[in-house]
């Protein structure tokens, strides 16, 4: 199984650099049809982070979602990724507050601190003031 570095799924997604792009998109294609490809929690939560910067919320979130339903992808404790994902549909904060909260959680955290107004209205959260 090969892991791709979040740079490799940016280019793929945005096509910002159009060479890398398609060697990126060639790359994961194949990846996928041989032993597929793993995606660490990092590299969503950066992924995330990148798209944002780029496009509006909503496609932000689709593409995520598309990835964790891609055939031939393995995303990392892919429960907690879910559960980050449809957090981030219903509240005001990114994916990736979410992955830090699902993830404290289920390591046995009782509650996430945090400057983010909008994070810190989720449950189990508190915004320092």
């Amino acid at each position: 199984m090969l892991a791709a570095d979040t740079n490799v799924w940016a280019r793929a997604y945005l096509n910002d650099e159009p060479s890398q792009a398609r060697k990126a998109r060639s790359a994961l294609a194949a990846a996928r049809s041989a032993g597929g490809v793993f995606v660490p929690l990092l590299v969503l939560a950066e992924l995330s982070w990148v798209l944002r910067g780029r496009w509006d919320r909503a496609r932000v979130l689709d593409a995520i979602e598309g990835l964790l339903q891609t055939r031939g992808v393995t995303v990392e404790s892919a429960a907690l990724a879910w559960r980050a994902l449809e957090a981030s549909r219903k509240g005001a904060a990114g994916v990736a507050d979410y992955l830090i909260a699902e993830i404290a959680f289920a390591a046995g955290g009782d509650e996430i601190i945090t400057f983010d107004k909008a994070f810190g209205r989720a449950a189990g959260v508190r915004r320092l003031k």
